[in-house]
């Protein structure tokens, strides 16, 4: 997350952020609901959800899209990530 703030600070960006090791979902939207963000960026190595969950666009990272529609980044992180060209 220091990363993320030096890059937005050079180039001329106000960043802040949470780091949370609850529920993913209901991280992000407390969070959401307690303050208004122009960009929410979600770095996570779990998606969570069953395969079905993600096919029928019911696992977490679907619904966050849903709900923060052209707000939410997601920076998909670990082995995980890099199998699937990400």
């Amino acid at each position: 997350m220091a990363v993320m703030a030096a890059v937005a600070k050079a180039i001329g960006c106000q960043a802040s952020g949470i780091i949370s090791d609850s529920d993913m979902l209901e991280a992000v939207r407390a969070e959401t609901r307690a303050h208004d963000y122009d960009q929410v960026i979600l770095a996570t190595s779990r998606q969570g959800g069953t395969w079905l969950a993600r096919l029928l666009r019911r696992d977490p990272v679907s619904q966050l899209r849903r709900r923060c529609k052209q707000r939410l980044t997601v920076f998909p992180l670990g082995p995980a990530a890099a199998s699937r060209g990400g």
